[in-house]
């Protein structure tokens, strides 16, 4: 085991050959083309400092929070730095598309017109990671039912 250093200034470095087999798999790739989606692989800078090989998934459709309004937006997923074979890839694509799917479905899904899973947009925050918001009672509140001090 080697103990991590932050060489060249405090940047990460990752090298593998170019994925062929995943840029092939995101040209045949038609998940809801139909509905305006479209995919490609770039390399761009995607945060300031932060840059390499990224799928970019962008769908168009109805904005979640004004749904007489369309618009397109673009989701920004790193490729990791693997020799996946085309099962894998396949998987790792699919689960790209579940990620976004994810998102819409967090905007959209409401109880009494109220966001109950609302994606974390801010920097820092996965847009994909589904929160679940408690109250502080049931924060204090023990296994066993009992409700504890602050």
């Amino acid at each position: 085991m080697h103990e991590a250093s932050t060489p060249d200034g405090g940047k990460m470095w990752q090298v593998c050959p170019y994925p062929d087999v995943l840029a092939d798999l995101v040209a045949r790739c038609d998940y809801r083309a139909h509905e305006g989606w479209s995919m490609r692989l770039v390399d761009m800078e995607r945060d300031p400092g932060s840059r390499g090989l990224t799928l970019v998934i962008t769908r168009s459709g109805p904005d979640s929070y004004h749904l007489d309004r369309v618009m397109r937006v673009a989701h920004y997923f790193p490729v990791p730095p693997a020799t996946f074979d085309e099962r894998s890839w396949r998987r790792w694509l699919f689960d790209r598309c579940g990620d976004v799917d994810t998102h819409e479905r967090m905007e959209l899904f409401k109880i009494d017109g109220v966001p109950v899973y609302p994606p974390a947009h801010g920097p820092g925050n996965s847009p994909y990671l589904v929160l679940e918001y408690g109250t502080d009672v049931d924060r204090r509140t023990s296994f066993r039912g009992d409700l504890n001090p602050a």
